[in-house]
């Protein structure tokens, strides 16, 4: 794993990252505790296998991102309002959500002396998890917020400098059962539930 803190040529330590947009918001689905052993467990083989050697997510933040709301300075409530209106207005069953394909993306280049960070992540199939996506898009877009026309739903697994190409890996799934609005305070890797919603339970 390379050194949170590296060296610019001169032995002057890189300052801490300070993000100018602190306060991210974000809709995703979150892992049982059931279903944290084997997600691990292949997320310790796909890094191994790929040379994978960057951070991590923290235990328990292992998540399906499923739209990107904003990044502020500043969390502002009229924002929060409008997210929390959007999860509100969707209605889906509970469904599986699975995995068949790794990949890394782009990400952000390499600046002042640090390398790039790219997200190592696996991509959710097509079916009910891109529709979720799609419907809290539509949603957002109804309350006054911006969302990714196409966004693919997916689990990162670390950031690290090396491209990996996509590949095909054993499928690997979950059920999801609820959503969530998150809160993450990016210079302190914080997470906070701003609210969630159950998905209806299929018999």
């Amino acid at each position: 794993m390379y050194r949170h803190q590296q060296e610019f040529d001169f032995g002057i330590p890189i300052p801490p990252w300070q993000p100018k947009l602190p306060d991210r918001v974000f809709f995703a689905l979150f892992l049982e505790p059931r279903d944290h052993a084997a997600f691990l467990s292949l997320q310790r083989h796909l890094c191994d296998l790929n040379g994978i050697t960057g951070s991590p997510p923290l235990e328990g933040r292992l998540h399906v991102s499923l739209q990107h709301v904003g990044d502020y300075k500043r969390l502002r409530p009229k924002f929060e309002f409008a997210a929390r209106r959007s999860g509100r207005l969707i209605e889906m069953p509970a469904f599986e959500v699975t995995f068949r394909q790794a990949v890394s993306f782009p990400g952000h280049p390499a600046a002042r002396g640090r390398p790039p960070s790219r997200p190592f992540a696996l991509l959710a199939d097509d079916g009910p998890v891109r529709e979720l996506s799609r419907l809290i898009g539509t949603a957002m877009n109804a309350n006054g917020l911006r969302s990714a026309d196409h966004f693919a739903p997916h689990m990162t697994f670390a950031y690290d400098e090396k491209f990996v190409p996509r590949q095909t890996i054993d499928p690997i799934s979950f059920v999801a059962r609820e959503f969530r609005l998150i809160h993450s305070l990016r210079r302190r890797t914080i997470y906070r539930d701003l609210d969630r919603w159950s998905l209806i339970a299929t018999t």
